[in-house]
């Protein structure tokens, strides 16, 4: 369980309240109806951890770390319904950032982005433009056309229109924030008709 622990620490208040939360759901059985909660916090543990090892083998391509917390994002919300089937991916990646993710990392991802002219973006509006960076990368292999900002700097981007406030590493974090709301929310509710 170290390797679970390790990784969601930074996102509790120690190393202990992580390793409750860990502990919790790792003890769940196949037979549990809250199951998927186990699988939900292994996922986000998979999936963002891929998103953070990208640089490694393709430097500066944030597009390609955008993919992973995106699928990290359709992958959890749709398990957190309970929904089994093929499609739907945009509208649960929306579902993730409107519904499961608390109002204050909301607030931080709107203050992440902005139009071009300097208006004020929705949520949906967000979760849209990053989800068609994603199939970009998906549908037209293009994982170099979109960047965070460093630190320093806003980051003006031209495809999609957006200037961008917000470093990558926040909104891993965010994303991970989300998926623990959605870990602890699950119900076990029968699979959607």
């Amino acid at each position: 369980m170290a390797e679970w622990i390790d990784f969601y620490v930074p996102f509790f208040g120690s190393r202990e309240e992580a390793a409750l939360f860990v502990e919790r759901f790792e003890r769940l059985t196949l037979e549990d109806s809250h199951h998927p909660a186990k699988i939900m916090m292994h996922q986000t543990q998979r999936l963002v951890s891929l998103a953070g090892d990208l640089p490694q083998i393709r430097p500066q391509r944030e597009s390609l770390q955008l993919l992973f917390l995106l699928i990290c994002a359709e992958h959890v919300s749709k398990l957190h319904d309970n929904f089994d089937e093929e499609g739907q991916s945009r509208a649960y990646t929306r579902r993730f950032f409107e519904e499961l993710l608390p109002e204050e990392y909301r607030d931080s991802l709107r203050r992440g982005f902005i139009s071009i002219d300097g208006e004020p973006l929705t949520v949906g509006e967000i979760v849209d433009l990053l989800y068609n960076v994603r199939c970009d990368v998906v549908h037209e292999g293009n994982y170099w056309g979109f960047h965070f900002a460093d630190g320093q700097i806003p980051m003006l981007n031209t495809d999609p229109d957006v200037i961008v406030n917000i470093m990558f590493q926040d909104l891993k974090a965010i994303v991970v924030h989300g998926c623990i709301e959605a870990v602890q929310t699950y119900g076990g509710r029968q699979p959607q008709q």
